[in-house]
């Protein structure tokens, strides 16, 4: 059988299964559905003036006054605490460019991007006034002013490890123990590492698949934009994929353990990272960030989103290698260590 076929049949096996549709297109498809409906009313026309205190005479002050969202006032740091306390204030600049914040939110959010880009800037050596706030900032788009659009890039960062479930199935399959087919695969002549690529190469398939579904369902339906940089965007999809179906197979090698089991434990661990990378909204991510950092800087899904909501609406490309070359390293480790596994693997009887 060659590797073409094989790919259809895996392909083939999923396809006939209710379930992986549902976990990886129609489960993402009612998420962006109720994200596009809570989200609708909120429009960056409607958006206040973000008020935010810095002390007298500081550094910073006539480079956030470019900044057509805040609003600045200098103050004191205790009265720009009286002033958070009774909501004047969303934050407040010390001479030491750090923001002290008496709450999580929106605009606390906002706040944190604008001073980390600006602090960027001045440490790079880019002269200011070359520099246009306008376009890093704040383009004049509903998406760049609603940082609830992080939801959306964290949906996205999920759905692309859901090739996961294809990879733990077929993983789950091709044990003799564990299924009938396993023990023909396993008395067959085949390459094991055909009958992976084959596999691989059908979740990726599949899971591209959907995944363009998704985001063209966003972008015909989502008032806003959420990609600016659609090329890149899709490379990291395939690298994502990729990192996911290593994932998958590695799971699914447990022994003994049903793939309804192995699937609902991905199911939930791949759930957690994505509520802690700003799925159920901006103010879950800032409080994982104070309380948790290393977490999300762990986070493949996290990091992910970052990525996407960077170079999408920052034009940020800053570490868009390096995500790329984490989620290179995940599915080298993985695919490493499963074909080290099968190759070792012995059974008494079939």
């Amino acid at each position: 059988m060659g590797i073409f076929k094989m790919t259809y049949q895996m392909m083939l096996i999923n396809f006939k299964d209710f379930g992986y549709w549902f976990w990886t297109l129609l489960y993402p498809l009612l998420l962006s559905t109720l994200f596009i409906l809570t989200t609708s009313n909120i429009t960056g026309d409607d958006m206040d003036d973000i008020p935010v205190g810095i002390t007298e005479e500081h550094q910073l002050a006539s480079t956030l006054d470019q900044v057509e969202i805040l609003e600045v006032t200098e103050t004191t740091e205790p009265e720009a605490l009286t002033l958070m306390e009774n909501e004047e204030l969303s934050g407040f600049i010390t001479d030491d460019n750090e923001l002290i914040v008496t709450s999580s939110g929106l605009n606390q959010t906002i706040l944190e991007s604008v001073l980390n880009e600006i602090i960027q800037i001045y440490e790079s050596g880019i002269p200011i006034e070359n520099f246009s706030f306008d376009d890093n900032f704040i383009v004049e788009t509903d998406a760049d002013r609603e940082p609830q659009v992080i939801m959306f890039y964290s949906l996205i960062a999920m759905m692309v490890f859901y090739t996961m479930f294809s990879s733990i199935e077929f993983m789950t399959t091709m044990q003799p123990n564990l299924s009938t087919m396993g023990a023909r695969f396993q008395a067959s002549p085949y390459s094991k590492i055909k009958m992976l690529m084959a596999s691989a190469v059908g979740a990726l398939g599949l899971g591209l698949l959907t995944n363009f579904i998704i985001i063209a369902y966003l972008m015909i339906f989502y008032q806003g934009t959420l990609f600016n940089a659609l090329m890149p965007t899709i490379i990291l999809l395939i690298f994502g994929n990729i990192a996911g179906i290593g994932i998958g197979f590695a799971v699914g090698l447990f022994p003994k353990i049903n793939m309804n089991f192995k699937t609902f434990v991905g199911l939930i661990f791949l759930l957690t990272l994505t509520f802690s990378a700003g799925m159920i909204g901006p103010a879950v991510r800032v409080l994982v960030n104070e309380n948790l950092p290393l977490l999300n800087d762990l986070n493949p899904v996290a990091r992910l989103a970052d990525t996407l909501f960077r170079i999408n609406l920052m034009d940020n490309f800053d570490d868009y290698m390096m995500t790329l070359g984490i989620l290179t390293g995940i599915a080298v480790v993985m695919f490493m260590f499963t074909l080290f596994a099968l190759r070792r693997k012995q059974y008494d009887s079939l």
